[in-house]
């Protein structure tokens, strides 16, 4: 089973471990190396990330990061509503999680 994983400061990814995901990961620097460790990850699914983190990429880093589909990066700004997301994530996956 692949697994979804959260990845921005420290308060972004609380509520995402209080949702339950586990892999919760804090980055503060070295952005794109991280994101690209975790694009190597044949475990993982769906990566959430801080939108604030995709800003601060260049654009040939942020266009490979958009281009993955295994996993695939959804970029949420904390401003996104529950209804973006979850249509992100069904066109993503295919599955609608909160039936």
């Amino acid at each position: 089973m692949v697994k979804i994983a959260a990845v921005g400061g420290s308060e972004f990814i609380v509520g995402f471990q209080l949702a339950g995901i586990k892999d919760a990961i804090k980055i503060t620097s070295n952005f794109f190396n991280e994101l690209k460790n975790l694009k190597s990850r044949k475990d993982l699914g769906i990566v959430i990330v801080d939108e604030k983190i995709m800003e601060n990429l260049e654009l040939y880093q942020r266009s490979e990061i958009e281009a993955s589909v295994d996993p695939v990066f959804i970029p949420v700004s904390t401003k996104v509503e529950q209804d973006s997301l979850k249509r992100l994530i069904k066109k993503s996956i295919g599955v609608d999680l909160w039936k």
